[in-house]
């Protein structure tokens, strides 16, 4: 059967299974016919970052091929980084919703997403795809890790495994709540690798939700390429 045939049969049977319409995630407006979760005008609103960018962070930038003030004269332990769009908005308030709210149906969007992101890098083929770990006590307390849920719908579309040895060797404060300095304090030494001679040398991108000073993103990498990674690239939903 055609495509749109098989949607038109869909929305059928939604329509007769639900016939009070379901509403827009974030505005609370009726959707319309072929629209799933979120409606086309909050839709539209999550837009992607646009060059030019930090040619390591990713961080937008008024120059082509510059270094913003955080990469420049700091050594990364990663090789590049890029997030989907910028943390604000809609998009701030979805990762939110996602990922204090338990909101785990926003994870296909955002992995969508991410995924466009990735195809438009000039990046080298992965052996593993790594999420970055919570703690398990931070873990237990949310009731799953939001990293590994995007990890494991991009791998869906990548083909690309999961690598799980990347582990937090103990608890640390959010790091939302502290300033710049106290970030890279907070995380300092708490990851560690396990079953480390599965990535020797091996291509690795690193999967978190969102980039802002790049601490989080410097340890992980720092400990995956102690272990033997040939390298690692960073892959967020957003940028900070």
């Amino acid at each position: 059967m055609h495509r749109g045939g098989i949607q038109k049969i869909s929305d059928l049977l939604i329509d007769a299974l639900f016939p009070e319409k379901p509403c827009c995630a974030l505005c609370g407006a009726k959707l319309q016919k072929g629209e799933r979760l979120l409606c086309s005008d909050c839709l539209g609103k999550i837009e992607p970052l646009s060059p030019p960018f930090c040619r390591k962070c990713g961080r937008p930038l008024e120059k082509e091929n510059s270094l913003c003030n955080d990469c420049r004269g700091k050594i990364r332990s990663f090789i590049e980084a890029r997030a989907f769009g910028a943390y604000k908005g809609a998009l701030k308030e979805i990762i939110h919703l996602y990922k204090y709210r338990g909101e785990r149906r926003f994870c296909e969007l955002l992995s969508e997403k991410m995924c466009g992101t990735l195809e438009r890098q000039n990046w080298p083929s992965f052996d593993y795809l790594v999420p970055v770990p919570l703690h398990p006590e931070r873990e237990r307390e949310r009731g799953f890790n939001q990293s590994f849920l995007l990890a494991e719908r991009i791998s869906w579309r990548t083909d690309i495994p999961i690598y799980r040895g990347l582990v937090r060797t103990r608890p640390t404060e959010h790091q939302s709540l502290l300033d710049k300095g106290l970030r890279e304090a907070n995380v300092r030494g708490a990851f560690a690798v396990r079953n480390g001679s599965l990535i020797e040398g091996k291509m690795l991108l690193l999967i978190d939700d969102v980039y802002t000073t790049g601490s989080t993103a410097d340890e992980c990498a720092g400990a995956l390429r102690r272990a033997g990674a040939a390298g690692v690239y960073v892959l967020c939903a957003a940028r900070g």
